[in-house]
């Protein structure tokens, strides 16, 4: 089944996230848009660590759990 329109909520959330930025940085000129690409940058950058140490603590858990098992045979 599908997830239901998780492309769209990404596109729409994303959307919200560049207007909100872009309206903050609009009279800047140049620097507006260096400015809004390094705050985009950092947020691909924090999503991915944040990713990530979910993944290890949920591969970690499971690792500790297979080796007391393994322990207590």
């Amino acid at each position: 089944k599908s997830s239901g329109g998780g492309f769209m909520k990404g596109m729409i959330a994303g959307g919200l996230a560049g207007l909100l930025f872009g309206s903050l940085f609009a009279n800047m000129g140049m620097l507006g848009s260096v400015l809004g690409f390094l705050i985009n940058a950092a947020a691909i950058v924090f999503l991915i660590v944040i990713i990530k140490k979910v993944f290890t603590l949920f591969t970690e858990k499971k690792r500790r759990e297979e080796e007391e098992r393994k322990w207590q045979h």
